[in-house]
């Protein structure tokens, strides 16, 4: 098994392929390890989802678009490891060594473009029965069942509707008085003709083993109510994996973002960062400009000076 490239990217979703597509280009040994499917949350969170935010790429389901980019990746010869965990980066006298849960691997610089992974969660009680999902990877399941979305970004809004469209009964709670997500959006959520809870908090979720109701408080009037449920989709958002990120000595704000400066280099030499692991805007062209021009980055750190 092959255990020395130039680049190793750790993460494969757009950003990661993107990065990689841009290090292959100029000539590097590139490796992308991927925790699950590569393609990232495109084929891992929402394959179903009809992808339009990106050039080239209206009406495309995330699943088709990351079968596009992965096998555009895999053609100019970049290696991609999937189901395999990065565990550790060290610092050695010819580079980094990269420690993964199926081997070691010796490059030069790394780009990190491992996503948001880590579900926000309530901290209610009962959260943890079973029904309680944090992403849907297949609306089909929820068919016919009696489903409560709770948030109120575009996770949040653009779910509930797919789930419509299944045929659920879709209900969405949302703690401020107005959504936060986009327009387009906000309208779709209107053509669905979804109720939704306005000012609504979720206080208790009541079950033996599985989920059957739900506590709500208004928390502008203080008035509790409560309604039947199959399943709940939390959809508060996500946060990076800071455990992971500390662990490998990379400086992070106080949202959990890794900072970068304006070549995507982070805290730890040898080491750049692109995409929603940054924390800035959290899609996809802007993952993939990011990992484009950590990619070219990277190159330049590898070859520097750089001939430019």
């Amino acid at each position: 098994m092959d255990s020395e490239f130039d680049i190793i990217v750790v993460g494969g979703g757009p950003a990661g392929m993107q990065a990689s597509l841009t290090a292959s280009y100029l000539k590097l040994r590139v490796c992308v390890i991927e925790l699950e499917n590569a393609g990232g949350a495109l084929i891992n969170k929402y394959p179903w989802k009809h992808i339009d935010e990106f050039l080239g790429y209206k009406n495309m389901t995330g699943a088709e678009a990351a079968k596009k980019i992965v096998e555009h990746v895999k053609s100019e010869g970049v290696t991609i490891k999937e189901h395999e965990e990065v565990k550790d980066i060290i610092r050695t006298d010819s580079g980094l060594t990269v420690k993964s849960s199926n081997g070691t691997y010796h490059c030069k610089a790394v780009v990190l473009t491992v996503g948001l992974g880590v579900p926000r969660k309530l901290g209610v009680q009962g959260e943890e029965l079973e029904g309680v999902e944090y992403s849907m990877s297949e609306p089909l399941v929820f068919k016919g069942k009696k489903v409560l979305v709770v948030g109120g970004g575009d996770t949040a809004v653009e779910q509930a509707c797919a789930l419509t469209e299944i045929g659920a009964d879709v209900k969405i709670a949302h703690r401020r008085d107005q959504f936060r997500a986009s327009e387009k959006n906000i309208c779709e959520l209107g053509k669905c003709k979804i109720p939704c809870l306005y000012n609504t908090e979720v206080k208790e979720i009541i079950g033996e083993d599985k989920v059957e109701k739900v506590i709500f408080v208004n928390n502008k009037t203080n008035k509790e109510s409560m309604e039947e449920f199959d399943n709940i989709l939390m959809l508060l958002g996500t946060t990076s994996n800071k455990d992971f990120l500390d662990k490998l000595s990379i400086e992070t704000d106080k949202k959990g973002s890794v900072i970068v400066d304006e070549n995507m280099k982070t805290s730890r030499e040898g080491v750049f960062a692109a995409g929603d692991v940054v924390g800035r805007w959290l899609r996809i062209p802007y993952a993939i400009g990011e990992g484009g021009l950590a990619g070219l980055n990277a190159f330049k750190y590898i070859k520097n000076p750089y001939w430019a």
